[in-house]
């Protein structure tokens, strides 16, 4: 016959000791429920609506068509990486001529 041991820390040495155990053993821990997906529990959005599960705020944030800041990681550096580039100094935007342009625009528009 075959004999089975289990592991458990004691509390009171803080040491691992095994025990054996018979053929009808069941642990408590594998019966244990884990609650492993409870920090949106009893959210609520300002309007007061129920987003205490991802589900519900995912949900909400597409009804409402809304998004987190960390859905746009990178996105704010590289538009300033491109506005950089375009009104950098070896860039062929011309300032002089855009100023120009808007000048004759607000005449033109005044003139009407």
């Amino acid at each position: 016959m075959r004999r089975r041991f289990v592991y458990r820390s004691n509390p009171d040495t803080g040491q691992v000791e095994s025990f054996e155990v018979g053929a009808d053993y069941q642990s408590v821990e594998a019966r244990t429920p884990l609650f492993t997906d409870r920090f949106m529990e009893g959210h609520c959005a300002q309007d007061g609506t129920d987003i205490s599960s991802r589900a519900k705020r995912r949900d909400y944030m597409r009804a409402h068509d809304l998004a987190d800041t960390s859905d746009f990681t990178g996105v704010w550096e590289r538009a300033a990486q491109e506005r950089a580039r375009f009104y950098g100094s070896n860039a062929q935007h011309d300032t002089q001529a855009r100023r120009e342009a808007i000048v004759r625009a607000m005449e033109g528009r005044r003139a009407r």
